[in-house]
């Protein structure tokens, strides 16, 4: 690899490194909304350039999670109810879509789908200890892990890229529902149940429960702005 060809790569994996580590504390409210955020601060955080940094935030930007105030820094947006909502729609149809095409294809008899499910019982695992000792933001990336592994054993990689994309904007507000309502032995429930059904292929209950079990963040809309309106846009 030449000179110019190994710098665009150690960019662009730095570009990533510090895309991750601002998404993951946009999520999880460590930046909040309406916050300002500086370039240089964040580059001295990670001990990288600015040039990485910069190429983050614009992607973040692009994705809506930040607005670019010029002369002033970069604020961390606002959310907005109206593109949770939509984002939940665009996630609930395609994620369905997901666990019934595996419910479909699962093969317990099946090597592959033998350590498919052993790793799904052991993100579950992990949930569980998160919860039992209020592990918030473990137990919120576990939740993740456990719907990723099931897209990834699907095997549609386009599907699995879109539901990544929307799902973004989704993700502080069930941040804030794990937060405030710590129903996390319900979730945990729920999952165990899904993989349980999964292996039965069971498509219709799979269904049903996934819907109902994505569906119940909406229950907590109104609680929570009305507890955190600050971090609402008023207009949306």
């Amino acid at each position: 690899m030449n000179r110019v060809k190994k710098l665009s790569v150690e960019r662009k994996t730095l570009a990533s490194e510090a895309y991750h580590y601002l998404y993951k504390d946009i999520i999880t409210l460590k930046y909040k909304p309406g916050q300002m955020i500086y370039e240089n601060d964040i580059a001295k955080e990670l001990g990288i350039s600015r040039t990485p940094v910069r190429e983050a935030i614009h992607l973040l930007a692009s994705e809506e999670f930040l607005a670019i105030k010029p002369q002033k820094g970069i604020q961390v947006q606002y959310i907005s109810k109206k593109k949770v909502q939509e984002s939940y729609r665009v996630r609930e149809s395609l994620e369905v879509t997901a666990f019934k095409e595996v419910a479909n294809l699962w093969d317990s008899s099946n090597r592959i789908y033998k350590a498919a499910k052993k790793d799904l019982l052991a993100i579950i695992a992990e949930q569980r200890y998160a919860a039992e000792n209020d592990q918030v933001d473990d137990f919120y990336q576990y939740d993740e892990v456990f719907h990723d592994k099931v897209l990834d054993i699907c095997g549609n990689q386009t599907l699995t890229s879109i539901v990544r994309q929307v799902r973004g904007h989704v993700n502080r507000m069930r941040y804030l529902e794990f937060f405030e309502t710590r129903e996390m032995d319900r979730i945990i429930e729920d999952h165990d149940q899904l993989v349980t059904l999964i292996e039965q292929n069971n498509i219709l209950e799979v269904e049903k429960l996934l819907v109902s079990h994505l569906r119940n963040v909406s229950n907590y809309y109104d609680d929570i702005m009305r507890k955190y309106p600050d971090y609402f846009n008023a207009q949306s």
